[in-house]
């Protein structure tokens, strides 16, 4: 649907010689949308989102606006480009591609800080990627043990953890996505010059 709304280019296909040539028309798809902020203000039009397994844009647009013809705007919203890569993988999806991936799912992918206190305050906090030697030295110089500074994190649960954050996105509330819509539709216009047709359709510069 998103790619309905993309304005056409007239692109020059030659071999050779660009006057021998014809053009054709195709979408263009390095179109890019500038969200204007006195018209979308602040996160108050957005709501928080967190993808469940199975869910597509699709459905979650049906679920939200009633239609599914609005899925393209939580792709928009939250700039995804690749379907394939950007939206969250179904668990038996994710578990094949991880079997695929990994000799040994279990193995150590990396390691990871455990947070540290010193005086009742946090003074490191839990899950910052460091390499398998990092101990936390104290303020007061006392050197925290190893196994109490950084632990390891799987194959298997870098995974698991990288795919759940693809699963936190945003979506407009239904009471703006008509107006998001129609301000969507304004900003992929092109505008008068010398490629210019319409508002919908231009020459290709090459």
């Amino acid at each position: 649907m998103y790619f309905r709304k993309l304005p056409d280019i007239l692109y020059l296909k030659y071999a050779k010689n660009p006057y021998d040539g014809n053009y054709i028309r195709i979408k263009n798809i390095f179109a890019r949308i500038k969200l204007i902020d006195n018209i979308i203000p602040n996160s108050t039009v957005f709501e928080d989102y967190f993808i469940q397994d199975g869910e597509r844009p699709d459905t979650i647009s049906f679920d939200y606006y009633g239609t599914s013809t609005y899925d393209w705007t939580i792709l928009v919203i939250n700039n995804m480009k690749n379907l394939y890569e950007d939206w969250p993988k179904n668990q038996l999806t994710l578990n094949q591609y991880i079997q695929e991936t990994y000799n040994d799912p279990d193995d150590v992918h990396h390691y990871e800080t455990i947070e540290q206190y010193y005086n009742g305050k946090k003074i490191l906090d839990n899950g910052l990627e460091v390499n398998d030697t990092f101990q936390f030295v104290k303020p007061d110089g006392n050197v925290v043990p190893l196994q109490e500074s950084r632990g390891p994190v799987s194959n298997y649960n870098y995974e698991i953890n990288k795919n759940d954050k693809k699963r936190e996105i945003f979506i407009i509330k239904p009471s703006l996505i008509e107006q998001f819509v129609q301000i969507v539709e304004e900003e992929l216009k092109f505008t008068p010059s010398t490629e210019y047709i319409n508002d919908k359709l231009k020459y290709s510069n090459n």
